[in-house]
């Protein structure tokens, strides 16, 4: 089992979008992958709202072989972070606007490098030469309710995304 690093960074003012940038990952055996994401489109966060901001976006998977037999890719997509899942926050200088992401539409499953309460996304299919392996999976953010310390900004975070099959 090999991986990668895919580094995302999250961008916004109040208004805030995520993006994904993309690097491939490689194993030992002829299949190559790679991940991309939509964009994570926060709206418009209102601090005196009692109810928190939800939000989504898809991660997508794409494994490749350069043989002609077919291989089998197994493993899974980890989110890994100093703050962990339940400390993420966005900053703007000394502005924090804190916010969760997820692997259910509930919020129940907070996504993570597979340690505590975390989960990790599984990854496992079938990729021939013809047969490229697809997989897409939905993330689910949520920024939490009632920050009222925070300013309209730019905030930003970075985490980082791995794939390992």
């Amino acid at each position: 089992m090999g991986g990668r690093a895919i580094h995302c960074i999250w961008l916004g003012s109040m208004l805030a979008l995520a993006s994904l940038a993309a690097a491939p990952a490689s194993a030992a055996a002829s299949a190559s992958c790679a991940l991309s994401a939509t964009p994570l489109a926060f709206g418009r966060y209102v601090p005196s709202r009692n109810a928190p901001a939800d939000f989504t976006a898809t991660v997508s998977l794409t494994c490749t072989a350069s043989g002609s037999a077919l291989d089998r890719v197994e493993g899974t997509i980890s989110l890994i972070g100093a703050a962990g899942p339940f400390g993420r926050a966005m900053a703007d200088g000394p502005h924090r606007l804190r916010y969760q992401l997820f692997l259910d539409p509930a919020k129940m499953i907070p996504w993570g490098d597979g340690s505590g309460a975390t989960r990790t996304i599984s990854v496992s299919g079938v990729v021939g030469a013809t047969t490229p392996l697809r997989r897409s999976y939905t993330i689910y953010g949520r920024l939490l309710a009632r920050q009222t310390h925070t300013v309209v900004g730019d905030y930003r975070d970075r985490i980082t995304v791995v794939l390992n099959y």
